[in-house]
């Protein structure tokens, strides 16, 4: 017991020697590291737990989670977001008020729908896998959505490394109990449970946390001011919800579709893909879209030429940087997949060689999207995310309706998403060109 607490010291001592210096590159670091174990974890269980679940297991998970992602998005209509921004701590603790009591209610009515509309939101996914799981909807909103404020609270106060740390929690709780539950043969129940149990980890935590330090806050909580902090901040539930939403739905419909189309077993394969090789390349996607709105924030101002040379340059190193891997998946996918998961998941591999090149332009462009937020063309951004969602639901609906095959209809998606990424690139290069043109 004495050694592993040693060792624990140790590593933190070592790690916290390794983290850049600067308080803000700190915490950047600190929060990226608990969010890329987390992350690591989850990529390096499925080899178990693909032997463990069936793909038809894996597309009901896909179709939770995706519809679940979405709806988590709107959870607590936005207020969340306001929280870090409040002057005064008795402001932010009555949004924390307001966001728990609107993430409740919210569960409420997902319940509600549920009951009334089950049967027929499962006919219209084509999961008839999920019909005995639909109660885990509500549960979901409401730890995901009490998850969701309580980490804003924390990013108040700075508390990076607890954050990490329940992001570590979650993916290792996740794990163990689809783990535990697999080998009890439960199907896509444990996937499920494991979700669940792991996106709520940490709430608690959080939650101890607030009230620990910031007990003078929390007692100032009054119905006053919750009813005042609602006003105030009501461009959230109003404007951000719909940006929030529309963003999300883009990048949930494809599972979605995916399985009222073809089918769970379809959508388990595309889940996998997605799993393994786009969460990674988001992950490094997020560490350089960091760096990156530091440098171009203060290049806005000061000199928009450079702005535009660093954003080819950072552009042409992910191309390189994604290059290799992506292209090793594009050229043996399906074996890679069928040697690391089993075989019963080569056609996953199928997929990701079909997705390669959409995930190598992906990677390449999404850290770069800063510009826009850097240079105030969210507008811009808004008609992007609108234009995705169209150009993604066009695409797999074309692609059913000519009764393409699933491959093909993953192909049609690849290139809807590809011209998708190509012009957003573009937006943000001519938001560039724009500013050096009229400056400021």
């Amino acid at each position: 017991m004495e050694r592993g607490v040693a060792a624990w010291a140790w590593m933190r001592k070592t790690v916290g020697a390794l983290l850049p210096r600067g308080q803000f590159a700190r915490s950047v670091a600190v929060l990226a590291g608990g969010t890329a174990l987390g992350q690591a974890i989850t990529v390096l269980a499925s080899p178990i737990l693909t032997r463990l679940y069936t793909p038809e297991d894996f597309g009901v998970m896909a179709v939770y989670t995706s519809t679940l992602g979405i709806l988590s998005v709107i959870a607590s209509w936005r207020y969340e977001l306001a929280i870090p921004l409040s002057e005064r701590d008795e402001d932010a603790a009555n949004l924390l008020v307001l966001s728990i009591g609107i993430v409740a209610l919210m569960s409420l009515l997902v319940g509600l729908g549920t009951w009334l509309g089950g049967e027929q939101i499962v006919q219209w996914l084509n999961a008839p896998g999920l019909r005995s799981h639909l109660w885990l909807w509500p549960i979901g909103v409401l730890l995901v959505g009490t998850y969701q404020v309580f980490n804003y609270w924390a990013v108040r106060k700075r508390a990076f490394g607890r954050i990490a740390r329940t992001r570590i929690n979650q993916s290792l709780g996740a794990v163990a109990i689809q783990t535990v539950f697999g080998l009890f043969k439960l199907g896509s129940l444990g996937l499920l449970i494991g979700h669940v149990v792991g996106q709520g980890a940490g709430t608690t935590t959080l939650a101890i946390l607030a009230h620990r330090e910031d007990k003078k806050a929390l007692y100032s909580i009054s119905f006053g001011g919750v009813r005042r902090m609602a006003r105030r901040y009501q461009r959230y539930p109003l404007l951000s919800s719909f940006s929030g939403l529309i963003n999300s739905v883009g990048l949930q419909l494809p599972a979605i579709l995916l399985a009222s189309f073809y089918g769970l077993q379809v959508a388990g394969w595309f889940t996998l893909g997605q799993r393994v090789i786009g969460a990674p390349m988001a992950l490094v996607g997020q560490a350089v879209s960091q760096v990156y709105l530091g440098e171009a924030a203060q290049l806005a101002r000061q000199n928009p030429s450079s702005l535009r040379s660093l954003f080819l340059k950072t552009a042409s190193r992910l191309l390189l940087l994604g290059l290799a891997p992506l292209g090793l998946l594009a050229l043996s996918g399906p074996w890679l997949f069928a040697q690391i998961f089993g075989a019963g998941w080569r056609d996953a591999g199928i997929y990701i060689q079909v997705l390669s090149l959409m995930f190598l332009v992906q990677f390449v462009v999404v850290p770069l999207s800063q510009t826009l937020n850097v240079l105030e063309r969210q507008d811009w951004q808004l008609g992007w995310d609108i234009g995705r969602l169209l150009v993604v639901m066009i695409a797999l609906l074309v692609a059913y309706t000519l009764s393409w095959s699933s491959v093909g209809a993953v192909a049609m998606y690849s290139v809807a998403m590809l011209i998708a990424y190509v012009t957003l690139f573009g937006l943000s290069l001519s938001a560039l060109q724009e500013k050096i043109r009229y400056g400021s």
